[in-house]
């Protein structure tokens, strides 16, 4: 049986780092329409580039969910990603359940959680990825 998507997203880029806000609470669907359209923009990537998320208002998500973003993030690694900035206030909850899909360091790879845009920006610009903080996409 195929359900409806719950849950939304906004992704864009700027210079060489992939930008997505993440909305709601997700289904599978939600997952895999996210996977899809992440992977079709990061191919257009140079061959390292950073990724800033904003997870405040994502309010988590079912379990089926869990193998499409570890297989997601798998495939950004494997495809040049270096840095990821995920955004969001405080909540061992999601800290949870993030930490259980999305690698914290791999390789060269490193992910690091900030609690605002500014201070994420920083990292990645420090890190070689030059970011402003831009207005989100709603």
């Amino acid at each position: 049986m195929k359900f409806e998507s719950h849950g939304k997203f906004t992704i864009w880029t700027e210079k060489s780092t992939v930008f997505a806000e993440l909305l709601g609470s997700w289904n599978e669907e939600s997952a895999l329409q996210f996977e899809l359209e992440f992977k079709k923009i990061a191919s257009t990537m140079p061959d390292q580039w950073g990724h800033l998320v904003y997870l405040d208002d994502w309010e988590l998500c079912v379990p089926e969910m869990f193998e499409i973003i570890e297989r997601l993030v798998i495939w950004c690694i494997n495809n040049g990603l270096m840095r990821a900035a995920n955004i969001y206030q405080e909540s061992s909850i999601k800290s949870g359940v993030l930490n259980k899909m999305i690698i914290q360091k791999q390789g060269n790879f490193e992910r690091v959680v900030f609690d605002n845009d500014l201070d994420a920006s920083r990292w990645l610009t420090e890190a070689g990825f030059p970011t402003s903080c831009p207005p989100r996409k709603k």
